[in-house]
């Protein structure tokens, strides 16, 4: 019997480092996936370097016997990657061609891949939170059992609601409302402002939550707690495991090691809500904060991953599955030879990092002031930019008031973001010259 391997399900990793053009347009400002396609296959055929540079995807040591057992293989695609399965050709009435895996994919089969990190540059330009209380990795999936909600076809949960009592970092990403999501700043004066996001799903601190069994926990830098009590609980509410710890001098941070046999933990569990457990913390001065967590018992597997990627075969959301309900693949052949419909393809999309971008003479000497006034201002001899800028690969040019473009240097691509005074500053050295002149 001819047996042919298909594409069960594809995911890209769209990040706007990389997905930004000369004029600062992005990939999420399209509102199909149609078109984000189209904008990403416009950058493969132009060979544009992409997310691949800084990442591979690889299937987790402990899922490889999974992947062989049903047939699954691992495969490359730009900016992203794509799981075919073993099928077997079935015709359907009128002709067209469906296809059914060789071996049955249960309705509660997971497929894990990982994204891994290749150097640390993917750090230096996503966008993330500047202090962090868990060294967490990010979990995603077609699942919201563990993730939460989502928007098709996305695969990250929901951005974190606004809350006015809370402090946010350059760059956080927060929700306002339906459709109303922003990134927070604060301006050269430190008053708070908000840059309105195009799209509206985007890898956030609601997906990090992976940990390994032993890691440790940051308190804020501003804290002096000297006593804590670290809780852990199960989905249900009961008491997996419990630390207390009391010192002199304040705790920076404290390693937890959790024993392997107290709690569920990838990726030897089934993904379920079994593997979701709270980190309670309580600490003198009235500190008490709670996190949602899952174990990964690999710890070098996630210390050198972006995150992890679990796809369940049936979800509570049709549109999320990865088999018709008669367990044969989503996508078809058609009597004329198309294929129709394709198969799923689910997104992932990253924001870069938001800097300040900072013009400095590179003898060191004061630029002068007043220049570029629509995009500049002047301090201590140097140019910074009014609004932080996201960090992207190829050049992008400013935007006068009247929508026209202007050039002003970019930073290198992979430059280090520099942090001061809870601000993020892209330093960019300049040579005296008309655009940047010296002052008199």
């Amino acid at each position: 019997m001819n047996m042919v391997y298909k594409i069960l399900f594809e995911v890209k990793l769209l990040h706007e480092f990389y997905l930004t053009d000369k004029a600062g347009k992005n990939i999420f400002e399209f509102g199909t996936q149609g078109s984000r396609l189209s904008f990403l296959k416009e950058r493969f055929e132009n060979n544009d370097e992409n997310i691949d540079a800084v990442i591979t995807f690889e299937i987790p040591r402990h899922a490889k016997v999974l992947f062989n057992n049903y047939h699954l293989k691992l495969l490359p695609s730009y900016a992203g990657f794509k799981v075919a399965v073993k099928v077997i050709p079935k015709k359907l009435p009128g002709g067209i061609t469906a296809y059914e895996p060789v071996n049955t994919l249960p309705d509660d089969l997971c497929i894990p891949v990982l994204a891994v990190k290749k150097s640390n540059h993917l750090d230096n330009f996503t966008n993330s939170k500047m202090e962090r209380a868990l060294p967490a990795t990010y979990y995603f999936s077609n699942d919201n059992v563990i993730s939460g909600n989502r928007f098709f076809p996305f695969l990250s949960a929901d951005i974190p609601a606004f809350d006015a009592t809370a402090s946010y970092e350059q760059g956080e990403l927060l929700k306002f409302g339906a459709n109303d999501y922003r990134g927070f700043y604060k301006d050269e004066a430190d008053t708070v402002q908000w840059i309105s996001l195009s799209g509206k799903a985007f890898a956030n601190e609601n997906d990090r939550i992976l940990l390994p069994l032993n890691f440790y926990y940051a308190f804020p830098k501003s804290s002096s707690i000297t006593s804590a009590v670290f809780t852990i609980k199960d989905n249900d509410g009961n008491v997996a495991d419990k630390f207390q710890f009391k010192n002199n001098q304040a705790y920076r941070k404290i390693l937890l090691a959790i024993d392997e046999k107290k709690v569920f933990h990838l990726p030897v569990a089934t993904a379920n809500d079994k593997l979701i457990y709270t980190l309670q913390v309580t600490g003198n001065g009235g500190y008490n904060r709670t996190h949602k967590i899952i174990f990964y018992q690999d710890e070098k597997e996630i210390r050198d991953s972006l995150g992890l990627i679990v796809m369940k075969v049936k979800t509570p959301v049709a549109a999320y599955n990865l088999l018709d309900n008669g367990g044969r693949l989503i996508t078809r052949k058609q009597i004329d030879g198309t294929i129709s419909p394709a198969p799923p393809v689910f997104e992932l999309n990253f924001k870069s990092k938001l800097s300040f971008w900072r013009y400095i003479n590179n003898r060191r000497k004061d630029l002068k002031t007043g220049m570029h006034p629509d995009f500049l201002l002047s301090k201590n001899g140097s140019l910074i930019s009014k609004m932080p800028r996201a960090l992207t690969h190829a050049a992008t040019l400013f935007r006068r008031p009247d929508n026209t473009l202007y050039y002003l240097p970019n930073p290198d691509p992979y430059q280090t973001v520099v942090l001061e005074n809870n601000k993020m500053y892209t330093d960019i050295m300049v040579q005296e010259s008309a655009l940047f002149p010296l002052a008199p």
